[in-house]
Parts: structure tokens; C-alpha cells; sequence
């Protein structure tokens, strides 16, 4: 087909326009408990049954502070390679410590900020505490996946440009006896919106309660 110029850029430009777009989704996963109220802290990670073109993340730094003599978040989701900063603003000193094998490590005593963030650089499940404070306890889990996150107070969480294709969705919870912690669905991720929600199968515990009382100044 012989076209002047202008008509040959003009027909690319159609086609260009023409191309389908890559195909990137949202998807909205809702976990509730057993009596059918939403589910908060509870982590959400997605995984793609074969490879697809995840978003490229660079090395991070995110913060799971000491408040009330408890941490915050409770559960934190972070992907592996992330470092934390365990910060302390609570009205006493902490010693955060962990026995956990993906990552074992323990900050002396400390107020404000300690001198260096934690780097976590196996996937697994990381339980935290105070060697001064029994009743304080945080849960890490650290994953290979690239789409992850935590449920709000609503039960919900969301994903943004998910590529379309087949993927595992596992949620998990430290509120549930060892053997139910994680549950599993499959899904796909197709030209429209993903919506997807579990219900977990037993009463959870409550969540640790936090000391609001500034006038016990144990350290």
C-alpha cells in the first residue's frame, strides 16, 4: 500500500489506538468472622498461579510503633527484602525481642527510635515482644508475594492493577488456633473487577488490650 506520509502516520496512529491495553484489574477481597462481622488485621496475599509482570519495588522502610504498651499495627504485612522500625512512642521503655526463625533479633531498652530498622529477608511468620511487658505481642509476616496487605476495620482490602490471569488467594490470622491459620481460595482476574470474600471458621480471640493508664511507669 503505497501512501503518502502523512496518510501512513495517520493510519499507524489508528491502529496504535485500536491495540487493546494490557489488562490490569482491581480486586476486593472481604474477610469476615464466623458470625458474619467483618475481620480487621487480617492478612490478604495474592499470588499468581504463573508469572505475570508485577510492579518493580524498590527496598522499603515501613514502622510498627509501641503504643499503650502494645505494638501498632498489631499485624503488620511486609514483602520480603523490607526493613522495620520498630519506634517507641509509648510513656515507658520497651525491649523488643524475637524468637521467631525467620527472624531473630532483640533491641536493647529503648525509648523513641532505635538506632537501626530491622531487615527482614526470609518470608515467613515473625511473632514480636517485650521482654519487659508479657502482655505484648505483634505479628510480622513476610512474603514473596507482590500483592499483599491487611484488612481494615471494614474487613476489606483492595488491589489496584492486578494483571489479569489466575491467581491463589491466602488469608491469614494469628486470632485462630495454629492449624487454622490460613485459609485459601483460587481466582480469576479477568477484564473486570474481582470481588472475593472469605468467612473464617471460628469464634476469633480478642486482640491484646492496651494499658492507657500514664500514671503506671514501670520503666
Amino acid at each position: 500500500m503505497n501512501l503518502p506520509p502523512h496518510r501512513f502516520v495517520i493510519v499507524l496512529l489508528g491502529l496504535a489506538l485500536a491495540a487493546p491495553a494490557a489488562s490490569a484489574n482491581e480486586l476486593t477481597v472481604s474477610v469476615s468472622d464466623i458470625q458474619g462481622r467483618p475481620a480487621r488485621n487480617v492478612v490478604v496475599v495474592a499470588t499468581p498461579k504463573v508469572p505475570v509482570g508485577a510492579p518493580a519495588r524498590s527496598p522499603t522502610m515501613v514502622e510498627m510503633d509501641q503504643v499503650d504498651r502494645q505494638f501498632s499495627p498489631y499485624v503488620l504485612a511486609l514483602q520480603t527484602g523490607t526493613r522495620v522500625l520498630f519506634s517507641n512512642n509509648d510513656s515507658v521503655a520497651h525491649q523488643v525481642y524475637s524468637f521467631s526463625p525467620p527472624k531473630r533479633f532483640e533491641l536493647a531498652l529503648y525509648h523513641g527510635k532505635p538506632r537501626e530498622p530491622v531487615l527482614f529477608d526470609k518470608a515467613g511468620i515473625v511473632t514480636v515482644g517485650c521482654n519487659i511487658h508479657d502482655n505484648m505481642v505483634g505479628y510480622l509476616y513476610v512474603t514473596d508475594a507482590p500483592w499483599f496487605g491487611t484488612t481494615g476495620r471494614d474487613g476489606v482490602w483492595e488491589a489496584q492493577d492486578i494483571p489479569a490471569g489466575e491467581y491463589e488467594l491466602q488469608v491469614w490470622t494469628p486470632l485462630l488456633p495454629p492449624h487454622e491459620w490460613l485459609q485459601t481460595q483460587n481466582v480469576a482476574i479477568g477484564d473486570a473487577a474481582a470481588r472475593v470474600s472469605f468467612k473464617l471458621k471460628r469464634t476469633l480471640r480478642p486482640e491484646p488490650e492496651p494499658i492507657k493508664d500514664k500514671r503506671v511507669r514501670d520503666y
